[in-house]
């Protein structure tokens, strides 16, 4: 009797803390991106009662590695308990790049989940292409390097979230995608399969292209049921 009065006791202490926490969703754009085309999946994720704001950053002038220690210490001094993210394309490599600065003795928030939508996490054959052409990388500097496919100085060098994290990739599921240049299945940008990082809690395939995804209802409803339950369940697969 004393055990269950005991667990009962943690139960409702935990579901104070809980509630009491402060949380906030942070949802970050694409390569060229403004921001403004996340302006639907926040009002949809606001109408659920989460504190959000999409963050803007110049993608066409500051290189990952630079956005993402600023996106860390605005983070760190706006002093939330627990965040999470909704992240599109290199939006995905912004916030792998805030890894970097973790560590046990850094103070930062509790990062609970991240909704990856079209992350280029092993590189896009597009930027393979672009990055072999010097005049092309002055142009659209300086990410053209950190989204291609090499290990080394690519889109996989940056560390792996040790969060809870959901993959929504655009796919037409046949041997064909969106983009004929590019080999196989594909969203117009990624090849679906090199979205995969191998850590994902749970990963979905949606017939879209890679910008259309942002305006496409059921990825809405997989966003939210992420963040809310950590599975894609409340839309069908």
């Amino acid at each position: 009797m004393k055990k269950q009065i005991i667990a009962y006791i943690i139960l409702v202490l935990f579901g104070f803390l809980y509630a009491n926490a402060s949380t906030k969703v942070y949802l970050i754009h694409g390569y060229g991106g403004l921001g403004i085309e996340l302006k639907e999946i926040q009002n949809a994720i606001n109408k659920k009662g989460f504190v959000s704001e999409i963050y803007s950053y110049p993608s066409l002038v500051k290189d990952v590695d630079s956005i993402g220690n600023i996106l860390f210490y605005k983070i760190q001094k706006e002093n939330f308990d627990t965040v999470l993210f909704v992240t599109h394309s290199l939006g995905a490599l912004v916030v792998r790049s805030m890894y970097e600065h973790l560590d046990s003795l850094t103070s930062f928030p509790f990062i609970h989940r991240i909704v990856m939508i079209a992350p280029p996490n092993n590189g896009s054959p597009v930027a393979d292409f672009f990055a072999q052409f010097s005049f092309v990388k002055h142009i659209i500097e300086p990410n053209i390097n950190n989204i291609t496919t090499n290990p080394l100085t690519g889109a996989g060098k940056y560390p792996i979230p040790t969060c809870e994290v959901g993959l929504i990739a655009g796919s037409i599921g046949g041997k064909k995608g969106y983009n004929i240049f590019v080999k196989g299945d594909n969203d117009g940008v990624l090849i679906p399969e090199q979205t995969k990082m191998g850590i994902e809690k749970d990963v979905v395939f949606v017939k879209s292209g890679h910008i259309e995804l942002l305006f496409n209802k059921k990825v809405k409803e997989y966003v939210i049921s992420f963040l809310i339950y950590g599975a894609f369940k409340t839309a069908k697969k």
